[in-house]
């Protein structure tokens, strides 16, 4: 059986490479290759795309990120009153009919899976199914990811249009449910420790890759009250040898690779972490940690093993300077915290440059004062911070009383929770004016 696994388009007012890869998507073709089947992958977002790259270059900036290809394209009604372009960002309409041509011709293509990660992403999906559909009348296509998981009855009502199957869950279930909708036998799937056993060996990419994605973790056992991964995923860690093993055989088949991301979300919680980091200073690459690190659980031997093993780009979640912010959103970490973890990464000898602290924004009831508190307090420890504009998500308990105070429809349309956008529309954030302003007070503090 052939399989045809797609990463979407991005259909968005910005997006940025910051090594995004389809994780979800990249697992699954993985299992599939593993259980005997054909799969054949394109990836939407791959900068570093042959077809791509003989007509656009990419330019890589630090650490292996970059912009995307991008066009402007038409907004949906519903974005229609919001005064900025809209884009597409990933390869040209034009590649990807050719590589859909090329396909058709070579094989009968029996199945087609898509994924959709950020909910507010789905109209790029829903763009790419009908691309899809145009070539693939009858073909069975499965529509997997979070946002299937997080809304799922919207995506069987705005999906229903193209005949696609809605697969909702994490890890194993969504695939099994694939296979099962084809008659497939899914025995081996029973009992399957598919995190453990599977590695991303990123075989399907047949480009060059600066940067290749892993993730050592699943899941958090903190419970904040602005996210939604503890709620879909159980927190559990693969082998360190699995790890080691993994990054072996990428750099063995891609020793161009010179930067590693782990995307967990909880990267120093897991069981063994000062074993892992001593293994991982065996290889010559650069590590990054983007998903904002527990900065309760840095001290001065946990930084000096990061820095050993050569990690680089180090962002802390921070959140909110405010005290009741941080009891009330979880307790995660305190202003001392984070004082203590910067101590500790200068001791250890990092560049502050690479050193960022996530500080929340458009959090209910946050007023401006305390983000530029927050922005004031990162500065003053000599590290830079990121701005993080706050979503609404299922399942959380700041969407669930969003809800309940009417400040959000239950069925609102997942585009207008685009953290861009809110601002525009909502009364329980930041002004759009108020947004900007602190931007630029941002940009002005490290305009040195």
């Amino acid at each position: 059986m052939n399989f045809l696994v797609v990463n979407p388009w991005i259909y968005d007012f910005a997006a940025y490479d910051f090594w995004l890869k389809p994780l979800g998507l990249l697992y699954i073709s993985e299992v599939l290759t593993n259980l005997g089947y054909n799969v054949t992958f394109i990836d939407l977002l791959n900068r570093h795309d042959k077809d791509l790259i003989a007509k656009y270059l990419p330019k890589d900036k630090k650490y292996g990120t970059g912009k995307f290809y991008n066009e402007s394209v038409e907004k949906p009604d519903i974005l229609k009153n919001i005064p900025r372009k809209f884009k597409r960002y990933g390869v040209p309409l034009k590649l990807f009919e050719s590589k859909l041509e090329r396909i058709k011709k070579k094989k009968k293509i029996d199945a087609i899976l898509v994924g959709i990660t950020l909910t507010y992403w789905y109209y790029g999906g829903e763009k790419t199914i009908e691309i899809l559909r145009n070539y693939f009348p009858t073909t069975p296509i499965f529509l997997g990811g979070i946002y299937s998981t997080l809304y799922t009855e919207h995506a069987e009502n705005n999906f229903s249009k193209f005949k696609v199957n809605i697969c909702p869950g994490t890890g194993i279930l969504p695939l099994k449910r694939v296979l099962e909708s084809l008659n497939e036998d899914t025995t081996k799937l029973n009992n399957f420790n598919w995190f453990e056993e599977i590695d991303l060996t990123y075989d399907f990419y047949t480009s060059d890759l600066t940067y290749v994605v892993l993730v050592s973790s699943v899941g958090c056992p903190f419970h904040c009250t602005y996210c939604v991964t503890p709620k879909m995923w159980k927190f559990q860690y693969r082998s360190i040898d699995k790890i080691i093993n993994n990054i072996e055989y990428i750099l063995e088949k891609r020793p161009y690779v010179k930067d590693i991301v782990f995307f967990d979300d909880a990267f120093l919680l897991r069981k063994g972490i000062k074993e892992l980091l001593k293994s991982l200073s065996k290889f010559n690459v650069r590590y990054h940690l983007p998903n904002g690190i527990h900065a309760r659980r840095v001290d001065d031997e946990i930084a000096l093993l990061l820095k050993k093993a050569n990690f680089k780009s180090i962002k802390l979640g921070f959140e909110s300077y405010d005290f009741n912010i941080q009891k009330g959103t979880g307790f995660k970490v305190t202003n001392s915290d984070l004082i203590e973890a910067v101590t500790c990464l200068k001791n250890a000898g990092f560049d502050m440059n690479d050193v960022y602290a996530y500080v929340l924004v458009n959090l209910p009831a946050q007023n401006k004062d305390d983000v530029v508190q927050a922005v004031d307090f990162c500065h003053s420890l000599g590290i830079r911070v990121n701005l993080n504009e706050f979503t609404p998500i299922p399942g959380t308990v700041e969407y669930e009383e969003l809800v309940k105070k009417n400040a959000i429809s239950l069925n609102a349309d997942p585009l207008l929770l685009n953290n861009t956008i809110i601002p525009y529309w909502s009364n329980f954030s930041l002004s759009i004016d108020d947004i900007e302003e602190v931007k630029r007070y941002t940009k002005g503090k490290y305009a040195d």
